[in-house]
């Protein structure tokens, strides 16, 4: 259980973003990590302290390798476009303000959040926006509905400039990834079957060294 505070709580059109810097003196290295919101709403303080399990802490190994964890908690949406996006366009074009440096940010989707920031950023590039991510996480990502595909289509589908990389399912690994026939470019194993915890320590780590330590 995390007893760590963040810095400051973003408030978002539907939802709240907790913000914990890496240094003093501002974000830097933004990691922006958007829960799951598809049954409920995320609850910020349960998802917090499912980054810090006992054993492993996801915050702190961030923290340590110099990236700002932005912890993104989502409301329950419907559509893709309405006020889930719009919280997402909130969460980049704040830290695109408030990041000193140029740093590419790198986010990651947890479950509806990964289906989410794949339509935001996708549509930012569509609409010439510049999102300033330079690194793409799919954490068990549903498949779209049909509803959901249409509005994906219609902004291109993926994101292209940030590199895509997806979490590991159950049974997957690098001899068995079918690079081919996938949206991604890489894959990060590690992951634990049920996501219990949400970050394994070998999750972490892999996350770490090909998003951060590059």
């Amino acid at each position: 259980m995390t007893t760590v505070a963040p810095a400051s709580t973003w408030p978002l059109m539907l939802g709240r973003a907790a913000v914990f810097p890496a240094r003093d003196g501002g974000l830097s290295a933004p990691f922006i990590l958007v829960g799951d919101a598809t049954m409920t709403a995320v609850d910020p303080g349960a998802f917090a302290r499912q980054l810090d399990s006992p054993g492993y802490s996801f915050r702190e190994a961030l923290r340590v390798a110099g990236a700002d964890l932005i912890l993104v908690s989502l409301g329950t949406s419907d559509t893709l476009d309405d006020g889930a996006h719009r919280s997402v366009l909130e969460v980049l074009f704040r830290a695109i303000g408030e990041c000193r440096g140029s740093t590419p940010f790198t986010v990651c989707g947890i479950g509806r959040g990964a289906l989410q920031l794949r339509y935001t950023l996708a549509r930012c590039e569509c609409d010439r926006i510049d999102h300033r991510t330079g690194e793409f996480v799919s954490y068990a990502s549903p498949a779209p509905t049909a509803a959901e595909a249409d509005a994906l289509t219609r902004v291109g589908s993926w994101p292209v400039r940030p590199r895509r990389l997806e979490v590991a399912g159950p049974g997957v690994t690098m001899d068995t990834f079918d690079y081919e026939n996938r949206d991604f470019d890489g894959l990060i194993v590690g992951a634990a079957a049920d996501r219990d915890p949400l970050f394994t320590e070998e999750l972490g780590t892999n996350i770490i060294k090909e998003t951060v330590d590059l």
